[in-house]
């Protein structure tokens, strides 16, 4: 095929898309957008205390180029000020609302979705409340947490209606999830969003830290076994009166612990409740350190009368 005839094909082609699109903007459509709904001017000392939307489904008709031209040259939003709106349960419905949709003449305003929203207001107050972390950390095989996480802050003032802040105590970030990690975390994760009540906050994000370390297991044998809350006219035998652990934790950890930083003990009261004859035992390990495993996994025990 000729270079000249592969120019006609592809005139032609786009002279019948044009031509196809002439034709059906002419005709009428229904069409529905989401609108985002902000409130303007809100008093000093005020707040909003009801539920709104963020957004608003307008839905509009009207011939395709008109719609096109609406959607295309501005973005539709509402915009209402609060200094307007009546105080007291006055709800605003579809007239509120096409009144402050600015439209092209041929575009009618059919339904808007919800059908009608609540505006309340309240004392605007400042409540202070931790910060509760949403994320989830898995590390690669080898590595490991060393120490706890640090959030700053971790805490943060929230601004709102008094009514609403009243039942807040606490305030999550938004959900994060850090997959195959083998460095330290150093990130700032947002707050949630306060959908769907208006609360403004003192920060808009917090920083994380995690410190991640290869990890390494290490043994430690021969701890000895307390025995807690035994009566000055008894004694507890333990058999075995020691143990040995298994424990992992960060390797540079693991190279400064001792014998002497593990507790290993039992309580009395649960030994004399016993009826099996081997009773279990509380392992208390430093901050950040895994029990891996523990020999025996129970002990055997004898009481009798101290001499």
């Amino acid at each position: 095929m000729r270079r000249s005839q592969i120019h006609i094909i592809i005139i032609a082609t786009v002279f019948g898309i044009l031509a196809w699109v002439s034709v059906t903007l002419r005709e009428e459509y229904d069409v529905t957008v989401a609108v985002p709904f902000l409130l303007e001017n809100i008093p000093p000392g005020i707040a909003i205390k009801s539920p709104l939307p963020g957004t608003v489904q307008l839905k509009f008709h009207g011939d395709g180029w008109r719609l096109a031209g609406l959607l295309l040259t501005r973005e539709p939003k509402l915009v209402f000020s609060a200094n307007a709106l009546p105080r007291g349960n006055h709800p605003l419905v579809f007239n509120d609302i096409a009144e402050h949709v600015s439209l092209t003449p041929g575009i009618r305003l059919l339904d808007v979705k919800p059908d009608s929203i609540q505006v309340e207001f309240d004392r605007a107050i400042r409540k202070k409340v931790p910060v509760v972390l949403d994320c989830i950390a898995s590390f690669r095989e080898g590595y490991g947490q060393v120490g706890p996480t640090s959030v700053l802050p971790d805490s943060i003032t929230l601004m709102g209606a008094e009514s609403v802040l009243r039942t807040i105590e606490t305030w999550k970030t938004e959900h994060r999830v850090f997959d195959n990690v083998k460095t330290s975390l150093d990130v700032d994760v947002p707050l949630a969003a306060p959908t769907p009540y208006s609360i403004d906050f003192s920060v808009p994000e917090v920083r994380i830290s995690i410190a991640v370390e290869p990890f390494a297991e290490k043994a430690f044998r021969g701890i000895p076994v307390d025995v807690t809350g035994v009566p000055q006219n008894r004694e507890v035998i333990l058999i075995p009166p020691r143990v040995d652990i298994v424990v992992r934790a960060g390797i540079k950890q693991l190279s400064s612990l001792t014998q002497t930083d593990f507790h290993v003990s039992s309580d009395y009261e649960k030994i004399a409740a016993d009826s099996t004859g081997e009773i279990d035992m509380d392992i208390t390990c430093p901050a950040g350190v895994q029990l891996v495993t523990r020999h025996p996994e129970h002990l055997q025990y004898i009481i009798r009368k101290r001499l």
